[in-house]
């Protein structure tokens, strides 16, 4: 009995689509990552141009809080 195979379906043609699919939705999420990070980074740079008392009252960490004090 012989049993004859199509391979008609993975052409160097449909592989090469594959790996194209497979490289832009890799670009499409870095981007949407990198437009996260600066959406955030704005935020709070706008955060951080209000004067401290209004970030205190909305509950917002003050700036220099990482940094050891001295005396």
């Amino acid at each position: 009995m012989t049993m004859v195979m199509d391979e008609a379906r993975f052409s160097r043609r449909s592989r090469r689509s594959w790996a194209a699919a497979g490289i832009s939705a890799g670009l499409v999420s870095v981007i949407a990552a990198w437009r996260e990070w600066h959406r955030r980074r704005e935020e709070d740079r706008a955060l951080e141009a209000m004067p401290f008392d209004l970030r205190k009252d909305l509950g917002w960490p003050a700036g220099d809080t990482a940094r050891p004090r001295s005396r």
